[in-house]
């Protein structure tokens, strides 16, 4: 059973994830979530009748495009800090599809 204190509850697009995270990551995980929560919301915004998976779709094209291309993206960032994100949602997509053991 996973650590209960290394567990971080994130909420994207009204959807809760629980996630095991070694405490020095914890808050990068979180800005991690927020930033795609913000993202998703504004996909959902423009196409209120898309699905969640449609949405994150969206979302991850719209990120690695970013990457690729080397913009700073829309929340401002720089391209280092895009890096370090797209690394921290590509963990947490492994987690959450079960290719990945969580970290304990």
């Amino acid at each position: 059973m996973a650590d209960d204190s290394n567990t971080v509850l994130l909420t994207i697009l009204d959807k809760s994830y629980r996630v095991n995270c070694p405490p020095e990551e914890r808050s990068a995980l979180m800005e991690s979530a927020r930033y795609i929560d913000e993202r998703m919301y504004r996909v959902q915004r423009r196409g209120p009748n898309l699905e969640r998976e449609q949405i994150a779709v969206m979302v991850a094209l719209n990120i690695a495009h970013e990457l690729l291309t080397g913009s700073s993206g829309e929340g401002g960032a720089s391209a280092r800090d895009d890096v370090r994100l797209a690394q921290l949602e590509d963990k947490l997509d492994r987690v959450l599809a079960g290719e990945e053991a969580p970290t304990d």
